[in-house]
């Protein structure tokens, strides 16, 4: 993880400011950090230089340009950050449309990086961070 001027610890870091929403968690298994590692990559794509540890492109968003990317460190430490818009829903349907599609699409990318990590992801957390400031 970065740590910003402050002493928050944040997940990304980015050339631009870059706000997102992170669900911090832990992977549960007793198997090392590098076999979980090498299912996730197996599966998603690695992405360099965005966090200090690993960090997985799991879905980009098609409706407002974001994506989901699940970021782990080897002490097992994890969060999916959400990058981005999130505008699923031409017509807003009911009033919490928005976020029903929006837990509907994390469920469903968690079970998938469940499937492939074969471990259990445990998420406690859900704060708004902002990158530190790659430079």
């Amino acid at each position: 993880m970065f740590l910003r001027a402050d002493g928050s610890e944040v997940w990304l870091q980015s050339s631009t400011r870059l706000p997102y929403l992170s669900l911090g968690g832990v992977i549960e298994t007793s198997e090392d950090y590098l076999t979980v590692r090498s299912r996730l990559g197996r599966t998603y794509e690695l992405l360099s230089g965005v966090a200090s540890d690993d960090a997985f492109l799991v879905q980009e968003l098609e409706a407002g340009g974001g994506a989901l990317v699940f970021c782990a460190r080897s002490d097992k430490n994890c969060a999916l950050v959400l990058l981005g818009k999130f505008d699923p829903t031409l017509q807003k349907r009911r009033p919490c449309a928005v976020l029903e599609d929006l837990v509907e699409v994390i469920e469903n990318a968690v079970d998938g990086i469940i499937r492939q990590a074969g471990a259990t992801i445990r998420f406690e957390v859900v704060q708004p961070e902002v990158a530190v400031s790659a430079g």
